[in-house]
């Protein structure tokens, strides 16, 4: 005889509510994908109220007279246009978050994604290309679905929908189940109830709303996307013996909340369904509120680590660029690394030099006997290397490594293949027939 008791279970479980998704949602965004944001939200959220004739304490005032040459051209040096690329995304994220012996299979597996973001080739395909193990691939694959886009080199619909799921919902056995044994019945409740009828049916609605808030392909937003404009989302002034960070707010709304939210709130006449639609509106436009202040706060407090720590790379010019992965950003301003990595992606600072991505501050490092040194340093030395050799005799890569290892810089020659051919040089063979 079966008995029935009940129990007290303490569980750590992470439950993203409306107000934190919003949050998080808003460090993602550039100035003015974050302007567009707003300014729907304004129409559509009833909780919400632009705070209106008050001055903005985060626009920039000092003279920009050595930043733009006229006035009226403002607007233009403002904004430049940009395409976003697939690989240029992903190629960052894995210089940062890859081990040296990660990213070689890293790149293999992005070179062979198609454009809705599905691996094309089988992993034994690539250990065999790469002369690595088959477990070692699998576990570099692993680690890429979870980087920028979500799910990226899945192997197919149902994995990477598993991945998105987890990475936004957490681990859910009744959603990974719906997704590997019934995705082909998210639009038949009846029928879903009928195969899970031991689920309630509400659990299974949110399940299936969630599913469907998915990506069915990864890369979908970022082939052929149209070309869009960027303006900076930060200032950096530099002052002589320090540099002044400002965020850049112009036209971003001050926002507060609605004085009337409590009393519809609080109303015992509205309907039930009507109350947990508002109560997720209010619930939004906290996370609104809330998000602004904190994307303002950390993008200031990094921007300003970056600069100071970079700043031979600001003033003396991209050789000078020092090793720095987002691990010591993230320790410096007590925060995740992949918060850190919401915060730089897709942001960009104005410079007295001009505009630059904040990704370009980031640098992996390399060994010498003096020290770490970074990889854009080691770049710069190869183009000179190749810049001043005998036209008569160009060097080799294997010549240019020896080089570099006389200089105390540990580099193999298929590294310096790599960076030349991302230098957009020519090998020693090509550079001799142009001669």
């Amino acid at each position: 005889m079966l008995k029935q008791r009940l129990e007290v279970k303490l569980q750590n479980k992470l439950i993203l509510t409306v107000s934190l998704k919003q949050q998080l949602a808003l460090l993602l965004l550039p100035k003015l994908e974050l302007q567009e944001t707003i300014k729907t939200e304004l129409e559509e959220n009833p909780f919400l109220e632009e705070v209106v004739n008050i001055e903005s304490n985060y626009e920039p005032v000092r003279d920009l007279s050595k930043y733009y040459e006229e006035e009226d051209e403002k607007s233009l040096s403002n904004r430049i246009p940009y395409k976003p690329s697939l690989i240029d995304l992903l190629d960052f994220q894995i210089d940062l978050e890859f081990e040296e012996i990660e990213k070689e299979i890293a790149r293999e597996i992005v070179g062979n994604i198609d454009e809705k973001g599905f691996l094309t080739v089988s992993v034994e395909d690539i250990s065999k290309k790469l002369k690595v193990s088959p477990q070692q691939v699998e576990t570099v694959r692993q680690k890429l679905m979870r980087l920028e886009p979500v799910g990226i080199a899945a192997k197919n619909i149902k994995e990477s929908l598993l991945v998105q799921y987890e990475e936004l919902f957490g681990v859910d056995n009744i959603a990974q189940n719906i997704i590997k044994n019934s995705l082909d019945l998210i639009n038949d409740m009846n029928s879903l109830t009928e195969k899970y009828p031991d689920i309630p049916e509400d659990k299974i609605k949110d399940v299936i709303c969630n599913i469907r808030s998915l990506k069915p392909y990864p890369a979908i937003n970022y082939f052929d996307e149209p070309v869009r404009y960027i303006e900076p989302d930060v200032y950096v002034y530099d002052m002589g013996d320090y540099f002044e960070v400002m965020v850049n707010e112009i036209n971003i709304p001050k926002l507060k909340l609605t004085t009337s939210y409590r009393r519809l709130i609080s109303d015992k006449t509205i309907p039930q369904e009507t109350r947990k639609f508002l109560e997720e509106k209010l619930q939004k436009a906290i996370g609104i509120i809330k998000g602004i202040e904190q994307r303002r706060e950390n993008l200031k407090k990094i921007t300003q680590i970056l600069v100071e720590y970079q700043s031979d790379f600001i003033r003396k010019g991209k050789e000078y660029l020092k090793p720095l992965i987002l691990k010591d950003i993230a320790h410096q301003v007590g925060l995740h690394e992949s918060t850190v990595s919401r915060i730089v992606s897709s942001k960009y600072v104005q410079l007295p030099t001009g505009i630059l991505p904040l990704k370009a501050f980031f640098s992996t490092k390399l060994s010498s006997s003096t020290g770490d040194i970074s990889t854009e340093k080691v770049k710069y030395m190869i183009a000179q290397l190749i810049e001043n050799e005998d036209k008569r005799k160009p060097l080799s890569d294997q010549k240019i490594a020896d080089i570099l290892k006389d200089k105390g810089i540990n580099v193999a020659r298929r590294t310096v293949t790599k960076y030349r051919e991302q230098l957009n040089i020519p090998d020693s063979r090509n550079r001799r027939m142009r001669k």
